[in-house]
């Protein structure tokens, strides 16, 4: 059964968001996302308009996000990638981008990157993006080119809820003995034999934007992060987090990492059915680490019967809205997951990523 987040808060009340608009909360629960509807013509039919009424109310639009995790943008005058990218152009820009990020995803313009590449017939697990590197967004921005034909909605879940609700004893482990993450990049001419791994396995010249070694691991060193070069030619990542972090703008500790999307298993995603998680064993070993592996802290294995529930209270928290075409969805990075549903047909979502 499929759950929404928490009701709105009441700050809704207080924040002066402009008669412009019409706010209304997701109907099945009354909380995340927030839509924020253009009635004004000026706002539905001239991107010019619609950029300069975000810009002008970034703090109020800011503060409502933190507030409720998410809020979606429709009708305003989007037509396109370029329009895109221009309604977010006040954002600060990430320092590395997309550098040493897991997801299959290129450039699409600008800012504007493919959501992902993964295969239509998968969802893809709950994750907050980037929180396997020391450098991460803040906030996401999500556009939608083109809905698919059948599901393909960008899923969310609040991770207040998801913190509050997760079994203590767990949560205490991982805040107790940290994250850590060894995610890997193959060489272009090595493939493991399974054609599915082999497409989310990315290749490090495509991950890092060059064939030169040392640059890649010049990026390395610049973004903090432990390398190792394996007996394949592919190349390791090893990032060791604490699990939690601190808002920001609200100073509360909350859950940050990839333990339920970076653990291979039978409910983590694409690579998870109960056959490819059985195999993984003998398609990867010594000299040849899979995609990515995450452990606690101190390097003890994270076990499958603590994963069980977690699966379990995600899909209780999941939120599928549908696209239409031309939203534009903010997303808190730290307060709110994101995943994504399988889907038939052309699906075009776009995401930016916001230092």
């Amino acid at each position: 059964m499929t759950a929404t987040a928490a009701k709105t808060p009441g700050a809704l009340a207080d924040l002066p968001i402009g008669s412009e608009v019409r706010t209304e909360p997701y109907a099945p629960g009354q909380g995340l996302p927030l839509f924020i509807t253009a009635v004004a013509p000026e706002l539905r039919r001239d991107k010019d308009a619609a950029t300069a009424w975000l810009r002008e109310r970034q703090e109020t639009i800011d503060a409502l996000l933190c507030d409720v995790g998410a809020l979606v943008l429709r009708d305003f005058a989007l037509p396109d990638t370029a329009a895109f990218c221009q309604a977010i152009d006040h954002y600060p820009e990430m320092r590395f981008g997309y550098i040493g990020g897991a997801a299959p995803r290129a450039q699409v313009q600008g800012r504007a990157f493919e959501a992902t590449q993964s295969p239509a017939q998968y969802k893809l697990q709950f994750h907050q993006e980037m929180a396997y590197l020391p450098h991460y967004p803040s906030k996401l921005a999500f556009y939608c080119n083109k809905p698919s034909e059948t599901g393909g909605e960008t899923l969310i879940a609040d991770v207040r809820r998801f913190d509050e609700e997760i079994p203590r004893s767990f949560r205490d482990r991982v805040k107790r003995r940290g994250v850590r993450y060894a995610r890997n990049f193959r060489a272009p001419d090595w493939f493991c034999g399974d054609a599915a791994l082999d497409a989310a396995h990315k290749t490090w010249p495509f991950t890092f934007g060059t064939t030169d070694p040392g640059e890649a691991e010049a990026a390395c060193r610049a973004m903090g992060m432990e390398y190792q070069w394996e007996e394949n030619g592919s190349l390791s990542l090893i990032y060791a987090a604490s699990g939690f972090i601190t808002h920001p703008r609200t100073g509360r500790e909350i859950w940050f990492n990839h333990i339920p999307s970076q653990s291979p298993n039978p409910w983590s995603g694409q690579d998870g059915t109960i056959e490819r998680a059985a195999r993984l064993s003998h398609l990867y070993g010594k000299g040849r680490p899979p995609a990515y592996s995450t452990t606690f802290g101190d390097g003890g294995p994270i076990h499958t019967e603590d994963l069980r529930p977690i699966y379990a209270l995600l899909t209780s928290l999941e939120v599928a809205f549908p696209w239409r075409k031309g939203d534009m969805m903010l997303l808190d990075n730290i307060y709110v997951f994101h995943g994504r549903n399988s889907f038939t047909g052309t699906r075009d979502v776009q995401v930016a990523l916001i230092a």
